[in-house]
């Protein structure tokens, strides 16, 4: 960080012949200062006092969380902060998500939430992601006055780094809230390089027309974060990350001399715009859904008005897929058709069937695996020595591989627990309830079935065993943490006079002497 000006004054104390007391002084003007309240009250200066802190929950994240608490409330918000455990290798220890609310006059509810802890003791964190709060924080600034439609939640999580545990804890403290949650938009490193990637689910990608034309801003694929919790409960949810990859995050070296503040910056109108569109939206009619289940247990829907429709059946989201394209085995089932319009309104159709079984045969009845494969199943060797494949994510997509061209008129239909997709595409994701599935995939040309493939595997949510923040034998940590970069003022004046004193008898020495 630069010498603040108070610095400048000290070198107009002197004159050409006082070189050594001038050198003295480079010195001292080396020392950090601090960023006050006025020079912190913008992107650099959020990110300078964040990167101040540790922040490792449990450990140093206080004056950080009490921090983002402060701007939030300078700006008229109604905070809160909630506090839940962590483990560290230390033993157990409490950290705290921080909310900031704006009421909205209507219904629904726009999240836009960053996480504020870090890898450890020794990472600062800079785009990593203390650029992600710094930008929460100027999109809360910008909105801090208008009227809004809908609520809009400013949440900075802690325990993200070690399992997500912070948007955990806030989803399932608040589960009352998840029919209400329109959007939530996820800032997670976003100010390192020249480019920022937006992504989401397929079911959500009607969030994408909210984001401003820019740029800096493209579709693409991102790292995994607090989002994919929202994901994990079928609420709508991107994430905005920039495109640096893990070379400085997560290292001594993350630091705010390395960022990018101008793609900061451009994150920051992108998603001020997106949150103004989403929680400013004065039509809040949600798309009539009508459908219902044929006795074969086919589902068909039609839906009013253009939209994104998707299913979510027996708690398994199958993505977006067309009326009838869906088709139930027999026995009960719980079926949900949701359809979202370009403002986050969600129509909803909930149905109950009870296919009765006419005895048609199970896809793989008589079929040998063969002509097309599941690339990412495991051989019997595999399974015999690793036992079922494990996901430690719920989204996973029905991939396969087809071997050589497809004959003209081949279709290749997906089957996850007997629920059959007719006319597969591949890598289709679907965010399974958790638990063990079996995934079937069938390619047929003129009635007769070429390829055949099967598996079985069992998903789990994410970070179910979460780790835990190490900060015992850390060199960073066996230094005195400083809470409160202040003292840091004094020290530099009182060494600057000390200096200004021995450049005084200094020269007075010499003057004598000429004497």
């Amino acid at each position: 960080m630069a010498a603040d000006s108070s610095s400048s004054q000290f070198f107009g104390l002197f004159n050409a012949g006082a070189p050594i007391v001038a050198a003295l002084l480079l010195i001292v003007t080396a020392i950090p200062t601090p960023v006050y309240a006025d020079d912190a009250d913008s992107l650099a200066g959020a990110i300078g006092v964040l990167t101040d802190h540790r922040r490792v929950p449990g450990l140093d994240d206080g004056p950080a969380a009490d921090y983002i608490a402060g701007r939030l409330e300078e700006y008229g918000y109604d905070v809160q902060q909630e506090t839940f455990a962590v483990e560290t290798d230390a033993g157990p220890a409490t950290t705290r998500n921080v909310v900031g609310i704006k009421e909205g006059s209507g219904p629904g509810i726009v999240v836009v939430c960053a996480h504020y802890d870090v890898d450890g003791p020794d990472c600062p964190g800079a785009d990593d992601n203390a650029a992600g709060v710094a930008v929460m924080l100027e999109v809360a600034r910008a909105l801090r006055t208008e009227p809004l439609n809908r609520s809009v939640c400013f949440i900075a999580f802690s325990g993200e780094e070690v399992g997500l545990l912070g948007s955990a804890d806030w989803l399932e403290r608040h589960a009352n809230l998840r029919e209400e949650i329109v959007a939530a938009v996820n800032l997670d490193c976003v100010a390192r390089g020249d480019e920022l990637h937006i992504d989401t689910l397929p079911q959500y990608r009607w969030m994408l027309d909210a984001v401003p034309e820019s740029p800096a801003i493209k579709t693409g694929p991102g790292l995994g974060g607090d989002h994919q919790r929202f994901w994990e409960r079928h609420i709508p949810a991107a994430l905005i990350t920039d495109t640096s990859g893990y070379t400085l995050r997560q290292t001594r070296n993350d630091t705010p001399e390395t960022l990018n503040l101008s793609l900061a910056a451009s994150c920051t109108e992108a998603v001020t715009g997106m949150v103004r569109t989403l929680a400013a939206a004065d039509d809040t009619t949600p798309p009539a859904v009508e459908g219902s289940v044929d006795e074969d247990g086919t589902i068909r829907y039609a839906v009013s008005g253009p939209s994104i429709t998707h299913l979510i059946v027996d708690g398994t989201d199958f993505g977006v897929l067309a009326s009838g394209q869906v088709t139930l085995p027999a026995g009960p089932h719980a079926v949900r058709v949701v359809a979202y319009d370009a403002a986050g309104n969600r129509g909803i159709l909930d149905l109950e069937a009870d296919v009765p079984d006419t005895g048609r045969d199970a896809p793989g009845s008589g079929h040998q695996p063969g002509g097309i494969s599941i690339p990412w199943k495991r051989t019997e060797e595999e399974r015999e020595k690793y036992g079922m494949r494990e996901y430690g994510t719920l989204f996973v997509p029905l991939s396969y591989d087809y071997p050589g061209e497809a004959e003209a008129g081949t279709r290749v239909d997906g089957y996850v627990d007997g629920i059959r997709i007719t006319g597969l595409e591949e890598g289709h994701v679907v965010v399974y309830a958790p638990g063990s599935h079996r995934y079937e995939v069938v390619a047929a040309a003129a009635g007769t079935v070429v390829g055949y493939d099967e598996d079985t595997f069992l998903v789990k949510r994410m970070y179910d065993s979460p780790g835990a923040y190490y900060i015992r034998d850390n060199s960073v940590q066996e230094e005195p943490i400083r809470k409160d970069p202040l003292p840091l003022v004094p020290v530099a004046c009182v060494v600057a006079a000390s200096l200004l004193a021995v450049g005084y008898l200094f020269s007075r020495s010499i003057v004598s002497r000429r004497r």
